[in-house]
């Protein structure tokens, strides 16, 4: 796992790219990512901008304000910030792929009514450095999201 001086490092020779990054936002092990949108697809609501109260046991969806650029000798795992698992927010993550471009978007669940803003810090995203490069990145394999903007389903 990369530390705070190692992602430093990694984004000034190129090998990590975080768009609009933030001082503020650098862990000693990951970087914060915040919300640049949310979409609740049951209720057909998408923002970018103020906060939205999430209904009780409603799914729903976050993009980062951030976008992320790994080479083929890293790849990251996301996990919720604390605050808002104590809320009753449950979410699901799954590795970022070496070679992966774009925003993330993560899907979540509100087991209780919760409030939630645009620029809010949602994630921490914590970065590994594979023993080889891969053989194929992202793009190569599916590369189904690469390059996203906001929020794809």
């Amino acid at each position: 796992m990369l530390s705070d001086r190692d992602i430093i490092n990694a984004i000034k020779n190129g090998e990590i790219e975080i768009t609009d990054f933030c001082e503020e936002c650098l862990t000693p092990n990951g970087y914060d990512l915040r919300i640049g949108e949310i979409m609740i697809p049951s209720l057909n609501t998408r923002i970018n901008s103020g906060t939205i109260e999430i209904p009780r046991l409603t799914h729903f969806l976050v993009g980062t304000i951030e976008e992320v650029r790994l080479n083929s000798e890293h790849v990251a795992q996301l996990w919720i910030k604390s605050r808002w698992a104590r809320r009753g927010v449950l979410a699901s993550f799954g590795l970022v792929d070496a070679g992966f471009m774009g925003i993330l978007t993560i899907g979540a669940f509100a087991s209780q009514k919760v409030s939630i803003g645009v620029g809010d810090k949602f994630v921490q995203i914590s970065f590994f450095k594979l023993h080889s490069p891969a053989q194929k990145d992202y793009a190569s394999r599916s590369g189904h999201y690469q390059n996203q903007k906001n929020i794809k389903i």
